[in-house]
């Protein structure tokens, strides 16, 4: 994940979490209070080779969060297939994601 400044200056938070390099991010979104929740498409897989991911029907990918003010990502779900997106509800209350379908 990358934090682009208005002077363009481009910062890395965060590239794994639990030893696992992200290779596929791809959904995002930000709550209230600053998490940022995004998914992992695969782990395994790149952009270049997604389909290869698909094909597999393995569980490659995660739903994570990174919290901006102690640097933390944490993975929230494990074992997802293709996961490519998320919303946190207009209240705060819930969080939605989806999986391509396998």
């Amino acid at each position: 994940m990358l934090k682009v400044s208005p002077d363009r200056k481009v910062e890395l938070l965060t590239d794994a979490a639990e030893g696992l390099r992200f290779a596929l991010t791809d959904g995002v979104d930000v709550a209230a209070d600053g998490t940022v929740y995004f998914t992992d498409a695969s782990y395994k897989y790149s952009l270049q080779n997604h389909m290869a991911d698909i094909l597999e029907a393995r569980p490659h990918g995660r739903l994570l969060s990174f919290d901006p003010s102690t640097g933390r990502t944490a993975v929230l779900v494990r074992d997802l297939y293709f996961a490519n997106g998320v919303a946190v509800s207009p209240d705060q209350s819930s969080l939605i994601y989806c999986e391509t379908v396998v």
